[in-house]
């Protein structure tokens, strides 16, 4: 399972899944499309499908399956990005001037970026209770 996905300003994304830390010399684009490539889709119409049922404007949670559920805590657009897994989060803290996030497997990561991190979880739970009570 997918904990996050960080891009840092060497252009490297570095994704952290099943306890291991994978660095990888790819865009953040190609490794999701390769991902959707098995669901016969990819990000461009995640993206265009999300934001057209739920109306988000911005930073689109990107549902990929029963397992992942990525907040864009900032974007992919953008020199650095951030992407957490909703499902893979067990619980998160606030301290001082940023949130602390923890991780069902084990680890936890820091964050300045709460007030994205709060909007991210309500457009989750939206996203949520869409897949899963509308059906």
């Amino acid at each position: 399972m997918i904990d996050y996905i960080i891009k840092k300003d060497d252009n490297l994304i570095y994704v952290c899944q099943d306890n291991y830390y994978l660095v990888l010399d790819t865009t953040f684009q190609k490794y999701i499309n390769k991902i959707l490539l098995k669901k016969l889709t990819n990000l461009e119409a995640l993206e265009k499908c999300t934001r057209k049922v739920f109306g988000f404007k911005n930073k689109i949670p990107l549902y990929l399956d029963g397992r992942t559920l990525l907040l864009c805590i900032m974007s992919y657009r953008m020199p650095k990005s951030m992407y957490l897994n909703f499902y893979a989060i067990s619980k998160f803290e606030k301290l001082d001037s940023f949130l602390v996030v923890y991780f069902h497997s084990g680890h936890c990561l820091k964050l300045e970026e709460k007030h994205a991190f709060y909007n991210q979880m309500k457009k989750a739970r939206e996203v949520e209770e869409f897949i899963y009570f509308d059906l």
